[in-house]
């Protein structure tokens, strides 16, 4: 089914946990974009490496390393570098 932004818009602000709730889930999407937005703006691999590894390293169990090193803007030889430096 669907529903219109207007009639969702409604739902939230009907209640006030279901708008603390919406705000708190926002909140940390946003942020989430942020911390994306600065791993791909550092300049150096390793750091890019080590931000996302301190934020989600279940993601390396999860994802393939071919996949993380090009999210991460390198070669999946560079990133198995890195993983083994520690």
């Amino acid at each position: 089914q669907y529903i219109g932004k207007a009639a969702f818009l409604d739902f939230v602000r009907a209640d006030a946990e279901r708008l603390r709730l919406w705000s708190d889930l926002m909140m940390n999407l946003v942020h989430q974009q942020i911390e994306r937005e600065l791993d791909l703006l550092t300049d150096s691999p390793a750091e890019r490496y080590r931000r996302v590894f301190e934020r989600s390293p279940q993601l390396f169990q999860l994802v393939p390393a071919c996949h993380i090193a090009s999210y991460l803007r390198m070669r999946p030889e560079t990133l198995s570098r890195l993983k083994k430096q520690g």
